[in-house]
């Protein structure tokens, strides 16, 4: 049997007086806190993004977790409105009633800067909170399901 509760800020001693009532009914619970990426939650960030984010977030994908930025520029263009994008679908949807996903989720896009000039782009982070793989998993079924070739991915 598995049991999957979610409680959003819980006060310590009702935490601890439902942990208790769920130790008595199974044979093992485990926490696990909810600040980790879902496919789910990764396809419904990327079905929020406008068109140029959720181009550099498939590029993303398809190259590993990191782009050169200036392989996403169009025309030599700024990516100013593009990598703010990522920052307001994750807020907006921390935000919504009910919320598509807790506040607690790390951005998974990294701009990064060198010298105050954007040089690339990163998906997820090294270690256990890691992204990357969640959001290739979800991108792939995108992928499928638009016909596209999947293994491309």
């Amino acid at each position: 049997m598995e049991i999957t509760l979610t409680v959003r800020d819980p006060d310590p001693a009702f935490q601890a007086k439902l942990l208790a009532l769920l130790a008595e009914h199974a044979p093992a619970v485990t926490l696990v806190p909810d600040d980790r990426w879902t496919t789910e939650r990764a396809r419904a960030y990327y079905d929020r993004l406008p068109p140029r984010a959720a181009q550099i977030l498939l590029a993303l994908v398809r190259n590993g977790g990191h782009i050169p930025a200036d392989d996403v520029r169009v025309a030599g263009g700024s990516l100013r409105g593009a990598t703010g994008a990522f920052s307001r679908i994750l807020r907006e949807g921390a935000h919504a009633n009910p919320p598509r996903w807790p506040a607690a989720l790390p951005n998974p896009v990294h701009p990064i800067h060198v010298g105050g000039s954007l040089v690339r782009f990163d998906l997820g982070t090294a270690g256990p909170n890691d992204c990357f793989p969640v959001f290739k998993e979800a991108l792939a079924k995108v992928a499928r399901n638009d016909g596209s070739n999947p293994t491309s991915l």
